[in-house]
């Protein structure tokens, strides 16, 4: 691993031009998918319908450390939910969506555009939000749509080496990365509505190694006194512009999962060379019968 962890951060940093433009770009990046689709599932990745991962993850915000257990469930097309349950002062969380239609973080509004509410105080309940206009109801579920897409594809850039098809994702051969110990093809992944992924694919695996996104950093909103009560969280405005900054996901320990379809087990993320997330997946399941109901907000 961490031979690995030192061959990708070399990748990431040594990009060399392919040359190769247009029509013929587009060709070279369907050559590498299709090898990478191949090399993690072939036709049984035509197949997958839905997915179950349970994980769990390691969390660092500043200077605090949470552990949660995190379940996503995928219904292709258009289904998807991730709910987080933290053993720390984070409430629990469940967002996603439905086609267009969000599935609302219970209890914090406020969790768009990188924010993140924490309780204070060892107990009492959360202080309410402040109840948005429709108007700023509809931006939110918007934003929120708009971010969970988002964060599923760029999973599923190195899961399935596909993003899912509500983002409608072209791909374009981006270059060559090398080091000393091996070479990636590089991807660029993007679309209409602005979401841009850089995808690294180990040239003799043709496994995905890492993806390298921009993104809100995380902020975190204080609810509450020493008690946990008292206050109100507060909803970012529309000027209430998140800073943006670089996110690295590395992808690792790839394993059968059953079904013919290999995963990797590993996942790291990383911005400014620190580790903010890691994720050890526990349990993976291939084309699930799950409880409509799961998809409830």
């Amino acid at each position: 691993m961490k031979n690995r962890m030192a061959l990708i951060c070399a990748l990431a940093l040594t990009i060399a031009g392919a040359g190769v433009m247009g029509a013929a770009a587009d060709s070279k990046a369907a050559e590498v998918i299709a090898a990478a689709r191949k090399a993690i599932g072939d036709k049984k990745l035509e197949a997958l319908k839905t997915l179950a991962v349970e994980a769990s993850v390691q969390r660092n915000v500043n200077t605090m450390q949470m552990a949660s257990e995190v379940e996503i469930l995928l219904e292709l097309p258009d289904k998807y939910v991730r709910s987080d349950v933290s053993t720390g002062p984070m409430p629990p969380m469940t967002t996603g969506f439905i086609g267009d239609k969000a599935i609302r973080p219970a209890g914090a509004m406020a969790m768009t555009g990188g924010a993140m509410v924490i309780r204070m105080g060892p107990g009492g309940p959360m202080p309410p939000a402040e109840k948005p206009s429709p108007e700023e109801q509809e931006r939110i579920d918007k934003q929120i749509v708009r971010g969970a897409r988002a964060d599923i594809s760029r999973l599923m850039l190195g899961w399935f080496a596909a993003a899912h098809p509500a983002l409608n994702v072209e791909f374009t051969y981006a270059g060559e990365a090398a080091s000393p110990d091996g070479k990636a093809d590089v991807i660029d992944a993007k679309n209409a509505d602005g979401f841009s992924a850089r995808l690294f694919i180990d040239r003799e695996t043709h496994l995905p190694l890492m993806l390298t996104y921009r993104g809100p950093q995380p902020r975190m909103i204080t609810a509450g006194g020493p008690g946990g009560s008292g206050g109100a969280v507060r909803m970012p405005q529309g000027g209430d512009r998140p800073e943006m900054t670089d996110f690295t996901l590395y992808f690792d320990d790839w394993r059968d999962a059953g079904g013919g379809i290999r995963f990797p087990h590993r996942i790291r993320r990383a911005s400014g060379g620190t580790t903010s997330e890691e994720w050890t997946i526990g349990k993976v399941k291939v084309n699930p019968k799950i409880d409509p109901k799961k998809f409830e907000g």
